[in-house]
């Protein structure tokens, strides 16, 4: 499931530079070029829009913002797409499915998007061999990272 939003109207500080992706974004492989949108009160959540129809944006995320443990695979094939090396060369997004329930919001973590940050190349790849879930519930993992840490803080006290 993929969530459009509103497109935002872009300011200079928040328009980042186009970010070509030669597939596209899967299901929307006509739209080429996006940029990434940001706006502080929002934040972590980005917007992926469009350059070419201000009605196409997809709500995104770093996904270590909420699971710190998520250390994506890639392969060869796709790095060379990327023209990395390594996915540290590269900025992770999930997008973000916002449903009515806003306690049921996920992030697809099983198809991240990636961003080369030095030539502004994107991919969405498909991991493969990787436990990840199309709709890994954000909410859920922030709840588990404050337990643990909470636990962490409870024993040094004793």
């Amino acid at each position: 499931m993929r969530t459009s939003v509103t497109p935002m109207e872009q300011t200079p500080s928040q328009k980042e530079a186009e970010i070509l992706f030669p597939d596209g974004i899967i299901g929307f492989g006509e739209h080429k070029e996006y940029t990434i949108v940001s706006e502080k009160s929002k934040e972590p959540f980005l917007w992926l829009q469009s350059k070419h129809n201000a009605d196409l944006s997809f709500i995104v995320i770093d996904p270590r913002e909420f699971k710190p443990d998520y250390v994506p695979q890639i392969s060869e094939a796709d790095k060379t797409v990327l023209r990395v090396k390594s996915v540290d060369e590269c900025r992770c997004f999930a997008i973000v499915a916002v449903p009515e329930d806003s306690d049921r919001i996920s992030a697809n973590l099983l198809a991240p998007v990636f961003i080369n940050r030095k030539e502004n190349i994107g991919k969405q790849v498909i991991l493969q061999d990787q436990d990840y879930s199309v709709q890994h519930l954000i909410i859920d993992e922030m709840l588990k990272q404050l337990e643990e840490k909470d636990a962490s803080s409870f024993a040094q006290t004793k």
